[in-house]
């Protein structure tokens, strides 16, 4: 049985350099594509990220997993739940 924390990455979007508009925007285009239960990396080096992600998720029903930074970019996980 896998547990939570090893759960394979279903599809991950490097935005590097994008707009936090578009991060989200792309963001919730794409998670349309994996199925209930399966995470979604985003990687994105924008400074509102912090804030503007996890509000995205509360508002779109989405569960922020796991959430990193690590030498000027973060690193969002976010487990499809709706």
């Amino acid at each position: 049985m896998t547990s939570e924390k090893n759960k394979e990455i279903a599809l991950e979007l490097d935005m590097t350099g994008k707009e936090c508009y578009q991060v989200r925007l792309e963001l919730r285009v794409q998670i349309r594509n994996i199925a209930i239960d399966e995470i979604i990396k985003v990687i994105t080096d924008n400074p509102k990220s912090p804030k503007s992600i996890p509000k995205w998720c509360k508002l779109n029903n989405q569960e922020l997993f796991l959430s990193d930074i690590q030498n000027g970019k973060y690193f969002f996980f976010i487990k499809r739940i709706s």
